[in-house]
């Protein structure tokens, strides 16, 4: 009995160890972050109690909501969008809209005023640009089309910017090939909104995700095809409302197939941790064979241009703050990137 008696007060002091643990990341995250599970406790009813509301197939931010804490402050305008308010559109300004999901948002950006949509259009010196930043946290490629068809129509853009950010579609090619062989550790399964335990996972990576002996590279073929699909029914719609320019953006990782395996591999952290199954190798791969497939549609459409970044924008931790999410430097890089690019097209007179 004495026995038993110990263990249940060891198990109790170790759940009452977790819980303030817990608490603790919790706090840090509304202070840091302005967003953690107090923010979905205490939200207005019209955010559906989170920050973030889903609509028929995609997700958006609350309409008209502020949320900041000491790293970020995000502002989203009546669209929910991390974005000005949308006004009616000025002649001889030219309407762009940046469609993605969390890099395109800015998911490190200190302020609306620090993503590269908004730089973008700071710095546009030849031609007066309005862009609108259209990238949502969460987003895959056919929610992108889906925001765009609905919440985006009778915008009247010029210009259409695809940075899609690959991450939750490259995500999906891990949900059917998690198996317990291929992990050294067993994967443990909670709620998402538990921060202990997201911050566990994340850090031990190295020791979750070493496959045993081989992990086979996943069929792709399905995934590319429905990713090609889902970018000719952006093309063809935008061409409909009768966009003049289309850029599709290479998709960035942080890691590069230059540098160090170990520092491939450091740098990879964030993204092996949602994509388990694939190497690093696989995982610059992966992404490799998405950017061909938007070099490929793109060149099935007249209007539509892949612009290459990974010259103007480096890997490393300089520009990246994990394994794909831009620094304060890469939202720069990459919005100079795209000026550039948008000047070389010549066509974006309104």
């Amino acid at each position: 009995m004495a026995k038993d008696s110990q263990i249940w007060k060891t198990l109790l002091l170790a759940l009452i160890l977790f819980m303030l643990m817990e608490l603790l990341l919790q706090l840090r995250a509304q202070l840091k972050f302005g967003n953690s599970i107090f923010t979905t406790a205490y939200a207005d009813k019209g955010a559906q109690g989170s920050l973030f509301v889903q609509r028929n197939g995609y997700q958006l931010l609350a309409p008209d909501i502020e949320f900041a804490g000491s790293s970020i402050k995000v502002q989203s305008n009546q669209l929910g969008l991390r974005s000005a308010a949308i006004e009616p559109k000025v002649n001889g300004t030219v309407r762009v809209i940046a469609l993605g999901a969390s890099s395109t948002y800015g998911a490190y950006a200190a302020t609306n005023a620090d993503t590269f949509p908004a730089i973008l259009q700071r710095i546009s010196s030849d031609i007066p640009l309005e862009v609108i930043n259209a990238g949502i946290p969460g987003n895959d490629i056919s929610s992108q089309y889906l925001l765009y068809a609905e919440q985006l129509a009778g915008l009247s853009e010029d210009v259409l910017i695809l940075y899609s950010g690959l991450s939750n579609d490259v995500g999906r090619l891990c949900q059917r090939n998690r198996t317990a062989k291929s992990y050294a550790l067993p994967q443990l399964q909670a709620p998402k909104w538990l921060l202990s335990v997201d911050l566990l996972l994340k850090n031990s990576t190295n020791l979750r995700y070493v496959p045993y002996k081989y992990s086979p590279m996943p069929d792709l073929v399905p995934y590319l095809q429905q990713y090609a699909a889902s970018l000719r029914q952006i093309v063809v719609l935008a061409q409909q409302r009768l966009v003049k320019t289309i850029l599709f953006a290479e998709n960035l990782r942080s890691f590069r197939s230059e540098q160090p395996l170990q520092l491939q591999q450091q740098l990879a952290a964030s993204a092996l941790y949602y994509t388990p199954c694939l190497t690093v190798g696989q995982f610059s791969e992966v992404f490799e064979q998405y950017n061909r497939v938007q070099q490929q549609v793109a060149a099935e459409f007249a209007g539509v241009h892949y612009v290459s970044l990974s010259g103007q924008v480096p890997g490393g931790r300089k520009y990246f703050t994990d394994s794909v999410h831009f620094s304060a430097k890469g939202e720069q890089a990459i919005a100079a990137a795209l000026a550039q690019a948008l000047k070389n097209t010549r066509q974006v007179a309104p």
